[in-house]
């Protein structure tokens, strides 16, 4: 395997930025005391052996579920740009930082939205959570539509680039702990992007086995298969931020696996393409182990 310098240099370091997605969202359940105690008495039991809780909220089919889901998928969509850090947050191109920005403008525009449908279809919902609840409705606390609708946020922040601790940090120290911490800085900075790395490469490795299934067992092939792995090979290789030689191989491997055939393939030529994808999968193997990851 060819041996790479995988340091974060200045290059690449000023190309990047560290971004945080984050959320909030109001309880779905809350903590019945009185129904608790009433257990624990019953049970002979200590004080803290029991713990009930009561479905305050419900999120299936309704505008709560859908403000969670569109959480969920927000996370997700802006965290494809880029590489996660093992300490938080993602790494990101700073061109992408334009289109990141563009996704979660949209999806605070839909979750404005879903928060007003919280408010209007909020009275009904409470009618059906008090009729699941019967006795227990006067026993917890269930919010109101306001409090619902406004604990939904999302969050996107951009962080500067990874560098190490800035030298104004250092000063006062002697120059044997300012060096040590120095050296420690940058040594974990190198470390979390280096790990960031595998992230892409086990992702890009999932979507090659199950196109390897799908050509060796399913009983209808799809084409679209095809079109997927090579999206992501695509996107792997733009995330492969230190141009890994080892990284552009295995995307260069699943790619070949991908090449759209003509016509629907025969078993036979179906058992080719999963060889070849075998060997992408092997190739990725080797690439982690080789990262130390």
């Amino acid at each position: 395997m060819t041996t790479t310098n995988t340091s974060l240099n200045l290059k690449v370091a000023q190309s990047l930025v560290l971004c945080h997605y984050a959320t909030t969202a109001p309880a779905t359940t809350a903590l019945n005391r009185s129904a608790s105690a009433r257990a624990i008495t019953s049970a002979g039991a200590e004080k803290d052996a029991a713990r009930l809780y009561n479905t305050i909220l419900a999120a299936k089919g309704t505008a709560v579920g859908k403000a969670i889901s569109l959480q969920q998928r927000t996370g997700v969509a802006v965290r494809r740009f880029g590489m996660l850090c093992q300490t938080g947050g993602f790494y990101l191109r700073v061109k992408d930082v334009g289109e990141v920005q563009n996704v979660f403008d949209d999806a605070m525009v839909e979750l404005d939205t879903i928060r007003e449908d919280i408010l209007a279809t909020y009275p009904d919902l409470l009618n059906i959570i008090k009729g699941r609840l019967a006795g227990f409705a006067n026993e917890v606390n269930i919010p109101s539509a306001t409090e619902v609708a406004s604990k939904f946020t999302m969050r996107l922040s951009v962080i500067n680039r990874p560098v190490s601790v800035n030298e104004a940090v250092l000063t006062g120290l002697t120059e044997e702990v300012a060096n040590r911490v120095r050296a420690d800085s940058q040594r974990q900075i190198e470390e979390d992007f280096r790990t960031s790395h595998a992230g892409p490469v086990r992702d890009l490795k999932k979507v090659i086995e199950d196109f390897t299934d799908a050509m060796r067992n399913a009983d209808r092939l799809h084409l679209t298969q095809f079109d997927k792995l090579r999206e992501e090979a695509k996107r792997v290789k733009n995330l492969n931020f230190l141009d890994l030689p080892e990284i552009d191989e295995v995307v260069r491997l699943a790619a070949d696996a991908a090449a759209l055939p003509i016509g629907i393939p025969t078993r036979d030529e179906r058992a080719v393409i999963a060889a070849k994808a075998d060997k992408a999968i092997s190739k990725a193997d080797e690439t982690l182990a080789a990262l130390g990851l």
